[in-house]
Order: structure tokens, then C-alpha cells, then sequence
């Protein structure tokens, strides 16, 4: 067997350097289409198969409070309601509280912002990790707060530069010593970005807080055996309807929210991943079908060399061995050169995930490999690729009548009724595989076209913005006049900076994903119950802040500095707000009931201002409440500076006009708000311009199908087209005939595509923006330039054709 075998594969070299041409345009669209099958599946492997290296990864789970009468948006939990969970949930073998910490490190050159997460001490051991070097937080830690830290491995290596006896040293956090105690493994990365873990505890008056302004804590947890996500759903709002009835106040109208880690990782990836990767499989198809019609035309050369190796005793197993040998040293090099092609391409893809746009569930991803998993994959669309395009030229050549094909001449040897029809199938099929990816490229570019001219509300060019977090040590909440003096010192330097147009202040810069909601009650109306209670997001603003951001103030006044603590409390609401919660009335000098921490407080509307794209072009507008910086203290603050330069030369200068009024605040990110309001389209940008090139390709390949089949086809016809010349049919009528074929098979698929197309495009609906998935304008372009492509492919061959010497035609004959 493995004798034959060599012998097979002797033979297919031979065969394969015969046809330099067809091996070399085989291969390339071999190596094409599976480079680019094995680059999305690396991203797809690294993505949302390795995206959460967990034991049993399936059975962890985010649980989040919503209220959907309200909002879509889920929220963290109080600590009253987590120790109610804890304590009465029957689903999960346990569940840890966290939450977000931001810190500020000291003692080593310039200040440092830290992503910090504090943590119950059960949280790894929820997702059932351990310190590479180190140990886990004990529960007494816990409970204690102790000032201990566990460190994330890119943090012990970038920042503290790898120290192998960094267990038991102590860094300086937010002026505190903190011990290290653990350090992470290279792949452990949750939540993504934490940089240090610090234990944390509820205290006896957190765990019965029930208070909506508290809410702060998000939870993880690990089903127990046997229970799916479905159960634990229905168990939890059973149980948030009993605290509901026991807190109505506050609860009223709450469930739950049982999220999959898995998916809270890669929502807003998962689906242009899966939709690329489909993509991708229609190339790899076409490609197959593309090459088994040229292998059609290239077997139907030898079929006296078939029947005489059939006549000598060959049966029609060992024959479709041989071909299939054939189609397996075609593919190799193919494959080889698609790993190729895949480890190129990954470098582009990586575009698809920007690190700064909070506010999508993308996950951070520094390299994409091409591991073990990837070859394997690759390898295996190699084989499947050899068999798709191997097996019917296979079957069909070792079909052949021996005694017919030894006593044919030698015209008639290229002939083949048979092949000829079997390439116009599949001619066919790659018109409508190209129409239904065409069709679907056009989509997203339509879509990403609107989202590209969607009005962000603001004016990003020429700004520049820096977050810094003022950490509660040095601005505490019971002294908020320091926080102000900070603010004025630092937009009084900025604005003092050559360049620099206007300075404004706000909490939640646009575009990053940080944001946070208040309930207020208009004065002089009643509400039945909370569901009904109105919700903004709680947002401040400095004076000048608006006109910075080039947000237009359609109505009453800006914030001024009169506006201060002791003054009247003023706010300022979006047109979003007016509309959903005054109708047809004048918001101005209505005044809303506000409660922050103790007593409602009253905030007179003096501003009505436009519309902000806060959480970027495809997400629906927010109604959103201002209040000035200096009523309202802020845990974050976001510095916006007008330039009349480039942005990107006055970065240093405004970070040093921070630090020189506070020489320990870092900076935690700070840049031009082009390059923030281009990375929110980052995702949509990358997965167009790849479905689109997917498509283009399919283009190419349909086209070389085309021009295949119609050329074969003329060759077969050239004694009846000579006939036809000398018998006075014109070059135009020959050439007419010609695309007359070639259009026919072209309308065929075209129809049988458009049929599929209107069929798969709704499962696409999902990744549309501002288009239908039935957009007849799209629908039409795609079949015009699969048309179009079709015609110029079918033209070569038929002017060939309208050249043919009528002599020569029948001579030949």
C-alpha cells in the first residue's frame, strides 16, 4: 500500500511540473484562501476559545442587577443585596464580590495610576487559579483589609522588572505600604487589565445597605453541577423578586442578569469574529470550486492516458487514488504558503482590538499566534481543501469508456460533453457563493458609511484630553474644596499654555466607557412607584466645558464660576432628557430632586445643550444630566484642551502643568480625542475592510472561472465557430454568442445567490447599522458588479473566439 502510495505521488510531480501554469494559479488560490481561513480562525482560537483559561470556564458567571423598564443596561449591586445573593441563592456554588480600584503608585519615578481590583478572597478560587510564585489571599486577609497585593505578571515585569524575590517586598499604594503575596500567570487576566488584586471585606453596615447610590459591587460565580444558565436565570429573579418585596424603595422592578464570563469577555467581538470566519469558509469554497473546474478541464486532456491505464488493468479505485494523490501535492504547498500568508495577516487583524475604547467588550489582546491548535486547523482545511476540489474531477476522469476514448482522434480527445456541463455547475455555484459575500461586504460598508457620518455631538479635532483619578487620600469626599482648588490651579495653567484655545473639566469624557446614572424626581410631580422614577447619567462640567467640546448650547446658559458650593445648585440636561421627561415643555428653571448621599437636594435646569455619542456612533443616546465640578465632587476627573496645534505636541506640556500642581497625581491616559473617536471605529473599520478584501477575492476568482469555463468552452467549439465565420456570420455575432453563454451561466448563480443572500443576510442583521438587511440599493450593486466582472471575463475569450481562421478550424478538422 504505502509502495503505491510513493509511486502515486512520483507520478502526480511529474504530472504537476507538465502544467507549470495550472500548478502555480492552483496554488496561489489555494494559499490565498487558506491563509486567510487560518488568520481568522487564530483570532477566532485566541479570542473565544482561549479567552478565559479557566477550569470548566462554562460554568462561571457574571450577575448583575437590571431594572429593563428603565434602562438596558445591567448594574452593580449594594451590599445589602449581595449578602441577601450570598446567603440565599441556591445555583452557585459560591459567588465573590469586586470592584474597581484605581491607585496611585509612588516611590519610583513619576506617579503611576495602577488598575487595581479589590477582591473577596474567594474570587480565585472561584476561577480556580493560583500564583505562579506566591499565594492567594487567606480569608482572615479578607477581613481584615490587610494591606497585602497580588500582582498581575505583566505588572511584575514591566513595573517592578521582574524581581524574582519580589514575594514579601512592599510598594508604596495610594501613600500606603502594600505587601506582595502572589504574582499572577502570564495568562491570567481578570478582569482584563487589572494590574493588582487587594483584599477586600464588607463591613456589617455594608452588608444591610440596600442604598441605590451605593450600588458598587460586581459578582462572580461558579454554577453548582447540574445547573444551566437558563435555571440559575429563573432562580435568580425569583429571588430579586422577594428582596424587591422586602426593599421596594430601592428594588422595585429589579431582576437579574446571569451573564456567562465567556460572553461578558467577547460581546461586542463574537459576532464580527463568527461573521468573518463564515466569510472566510465561502472563500475557501470558492476557491475549491474554482480549482476543480480547471482540474475538469486539464483531466479531460487525458483521458486516452486513463483508458490506457484501464485497458492495462487499472481499476477505477487505484484511478481516483491517483487523482486524489494528484489534488493532495497540489494542496501541500498551498497550505504552506497559507501559514504564510495567515502569519502576515495576523498583524493587521490585531487592529481589530483597541485598547482604549472602554466602552466595548472587546478583549486585550497583544498577539495573536499561530499555535498548535492553529497549524492543527490549518492542516486540516489543507486535507478538506484537496478533497473538495479533488473528488469530482476524481470520480469523473476515472469514469471514463476506454474503447470510445482509444478509437476518438485527437480533437475530439479535448472534448468532453460531460466535463464541460460539470464546470458550468460549478460555475454556477461560485457566481452565487461570490453574490452572497459580495452582498454581504456591501452591507457592512453601507453600514459602516453611516455610522462613519453619525454626528459624535462634539467636535473631536484640535482637543486634547487627560483622565486622572484624584485619589481619596489627598481629595476626600468630605472636604470637596480641595478637589476644586485642583481643578482651577491646574485649567488656569493649561490655559496659560502657547497653543491652547480653552480648558474645560468634566468626570466621564466621552468615548471611554466610564459613566454612571442618578435618579432624580421632578419637583412638583409624583411617581406611582421607582420603576417610573426618571434615570440620567450623572455627569459634571466646568465652566467652558461645552464650548471646549464644541457642544452646542441650544437653550439657557452655560455653567459660569459663580456656580459654587454654597450658591444655588444648578445643572444643565441634554435634549435626549428634555424630550423623554418634559415632552413639549421648557426644561429651563425646572427644578429636580436629586439624592446623592442624606437628604434630597434641589438642582435648577439654567441649560439645555445638544446631544453627545457618548458611548460611541452605534449606540443609542443616553439622557444625560450635568452639574457643575464645583457642587459636585467627582472620584474622576477629565481635562479637555483646545488646541490651535497638533494636540499631540501639547501632551507633555499638560501633564507637567498637572504634576506641578501635584507632583504624586498621575495621569491615566491621556490623548487626542481624533484618535479616541477614530478607535471607536476601529472594530467596524477592520471587519469591513477584511469582509470586503474576503469579497474582492471571490470577485478575482469568480472572474478566473469564468474566463476558465468560456475559454474551454470556445475551444471545444472552435471547428463550429470556423464554420460559422465561413459561412458569413459577422465577428460581432460570434462575440455576442459567446457572452450570451457566459451571461447565462452568470444569471443562474446570480438568482440562486440573490435567493441565499436574502436568506443568510438576517442572520448578519445583528452587525447592521442604519441599513436593512434587504437594502435593494445594495442588492442591486452587488449583482451589477458580479455582471460587470462577468462580462469583461467572458469578453476575452469571445473576441479570441471572433478570431478564428476558418481554415485553420476546419484543416484542424
Amino acid at each position: 500500500m504505502m509502495y503505491g502510495l510513493l509511486k502515486d505521488a512520483r507520478y502526480a510531480m511529474r504530472q504537476l511540473r507538465k502544467n507549470p501554469g495550472f500548478t502555480l494559479v492552483a496554488t496561489i488560490t489555494l494559499a490565498l484562501a487558506i491563509g486567510a481561513n487560518t488568520a481568522i480562525f487564530s483570532v477566532v482560537n485566541r479570542v473565544l476559545l482561549e479567552s478565559t483559561p479557566f477550569p470548566h470556564a462554562d460554568r462561571l458567571m457574571m450577575v448583575w442587577e437590571r431594572n429593563l423598564a428603565r434602562a438596558p443596561q445591567p448594574f452593580p449591586l449594594s451590599g445589602g443585596v449581595f449578602s441577601d445573593w450570598k446567603r440565599e441563592n441556591d445555583v452557585f456554588q459560591d459567588i465573590a464580590a469586586s470592584f474597581d480600584n484605581e491607585m496611585t503608585l509612588t516611590g519610583s519615578g513619576e506617579p503611576r495610576l495602577v488598575i487595581g481590583y479589590d477582591i473577596t478572597p474567594n474570587y480565585f478560587r472561584i476561577l480556580d487559579v493560583t500564583p505562579k510564585m506566591g499565594r492567594n489571599f487567606t480569608d482572615e486577609e479578607g477581613q481584615s483589609n490587610a494591606q497585602v497585593a497580588v500582582l498581575s505578571d505583566k505588572f511584575w515585569r514591566t513595573v517592578l522588572h521582574g524581581d524574582p524575590e519580589i514575594v514579601g517586598k512592599t510598594f508604596t499604594l495610594d501613600a500606603k505600604p502594600y505587601s506582595v503575596i502572589g504574582v499572577m500567570p502570564p495568562e491570567f487576566n481578570q478582569p482584563p487589565q487589572t494590574e493588582v488584586w487587594v483584599p477586600m471585606s464588607l463591613t456589617p453596615s455594608a452588608m444591610t445597605d440596600y442604598d441605590s447610590a451605593h450600588r458598587f459591587i460586581r459578582v462572580l460565580g461558579r454554577l453548582k453541577p447540574g445547573v444551566s444558565v437558563a435555571q440559575a436565570q429563573a432562580r435568580m429573579d425569583a429571588l430579586e423578586k422577594r428582596i424587591a418585596a422586602l426593599h421596594p424603595a430601592v428594588e422595585q422592578g429589579n431582576t437579574s442578569l446571569v451573564e456567562p464570563l465567556t460572553q461578558r469577555l467577547t460581546g461586542d467581538i463574537r459576532m464580527p469574529l463568527l461573521a468573518l470566519l463564515s466569510a472566510v469558509g465561502f472563500v475557501l469554497l470558492i476557491a475549491c470550486v474554482n480549482i476543480a473546474s480547471l482540474s475538469l478541464a486539464r483531466a479531460s486532456g487525458r483521458r486516452t492516458e486513463v483508458s490506457v491505464r484501464a485497458a492495462l488493468g487499472a481499476t477505477r479505485l487505484r484511478l481516483v487514488r491517483q487523482f486524489l494523490v494528484e489534488s493532495l501535492l497540489l494542496a501541500v504547498p498551498g497550505g504552506l504558503l497559507g501559514v504564510i500568508v495567515a502569519l502576515w495577516s495576523t498583524r493587521f487583524l490585531l487592529a481589530i482590538f483597541p485598547n482604549n475604547v472602554a466602552n466595548l467588550s472587546i478583549p486585550h489582546v497583544e498577539s495573536i499566534p499561530l499555535n498548535g491548535t492553529v497549524l492543527w486547523f490549518a492542516l486540516g482545511i489543507t486535507l478538506l481543501s484537496a478533497v473538495l476540489f479533488g473528488v469530482l474531477p476524481a470520480l469523473q476522469s476515472s469514469n471514463a469508456n476506454t474503447s470510445e476514448a482509444l478509437k476518438e482522434s485527437g480533437r475530439v480527445l479535448g472534448l468532453s460533453v460531460r466535463s464541460l456541463r460539470s464546470r458550468q455547475i460549478l460555475m454556477v455555484a461560485e457566481v452565487a457563493l461570490s453574490l452572497i459575500l459580495l452582498a454581504g461586504a456591501g452591507l457592512m460598508m453601507e453600514s459602516f458609511r453611516h455610522v462613519y457620518n453619525e454626528d459624535l455631538g462634539f467636535r473631536p479635532e484640535h482637543l486634547l484630553g487627560l483622565e486622572v483619578f484624584p485619589p481619596a487620600n489627598r481629595y476626600p469626599g468630605n472636604q470637596p474644596e480641595k478637589q476644586v482648588a485642583f481643578v482651577n490651579v491646574v485649567v488656569d495653567r493649561m490655559r496659560r499654555l502657547p497653543g491652547v484655545e480653552s480648558v474645560g473639566v468634566t468626570n466621564y469624557l466621552p468615548l471611554t466607557g466610564f459613566w454612571g446614572t442618578t435618579e432624580f424626581k421632578i419637583e412638583g410631580r409624583t411617581t406611582s412607584d421607582r420603576t417610573n422614577k426618571p434615570l440620567a447619567d450623572n455627569r459634571r462640567a466646568s465652566p467652558g466645558y461645552f464650548a471646549t467640546m464644541g457642544i452646542p448650547l441650544l437653550e439657557g446658559r452655560d455653567f459660569t464660576s459663580a456656580d459654587r458650593a454654597g450658591s444655588e445648585r444648578v445643572a444643565v440636561v441634554n435634549s435626549t432628557l428634555a424630550h423623554r421627561y418634559f415632552g413639549n415643555e421648557d426644561p429651563i428653571d425646572k427644578v429636580l430632586e436629586i439624592t446623592d448621599f442624606g437628604a434630597p437636594e434641589k438642582w435648577r435646569i439654567v441649560g439645555l445643550v445638544s446631544d453627545v455619542k457618548a458611548f460611541g456612533p452605534e449606540e443609542e443616546t443616553h439622557a444625560e444630566l450635568y452639574r457643575p465640578l464645583a457642587q459636585a465632587q467627582s472620584f474622576l476627573l477629565a481635562f479637555v484642551v483646545r488646541t490651535s496645534a497638533e494636540p499631540g505636541t501639547l501632551l507633555k506640556p499638560a501633564e507637567q502643568a498637572i504634576w506641578d500642581v501635584d507632583k504624586d497625581q498621575p495621569v491615566f491616559d491621556a490623548m487626542p480625542l481624533t484618535l479616541l473617536a477614530g478607535q471607536a471605529l476601529t472594530l467596524r473599520r477592520t471587519s469591513t475592510i477584511t469582509l470586503a478584501g474576503f469579497a474582492g477575492l471571490a470577485l478575482v476568482l469568480a472572474a478566473v472561472g469564468l474566463y476558465g469555463v468560456i475559454a474551454y468552452s470556445v475551444a471545444q467549439r472552435a471547428h463550429e465557430i470556423g464554420i460559422r465565420i465561413a459561412l458569413g456570420a459577422k465577428h460581432r455575432d460570434v462575440v455576442r454568442m459567446i457572452l450570451e453563454k457566459g451571461l447565462r451561466l452568470v444569471l443562474a448563480g446570480e438568482l440562486i445567490g440573490l435567493a441565499a443572500s436574502l436568506v443568510l443576510m438576517r442572520l448578519c442583521a445583528g452587525l447592521l447599522v442604519g441599513v436593512s438587511a434587504y437594502d435593494p440599493k445594495v442588492m442591486l450593486v452587488a449583482l451589477a458588479a458580479l455582471a460587470v466582472v462577468s462580462v469583461l471575463a467572458s469578453y476575452i475569450p469571445a473576441r479570441r473566439a471572433a478570431k478564428v481562421d476558418p481554415m485553420v478550424a476546419l484543416r484542424y478538422e
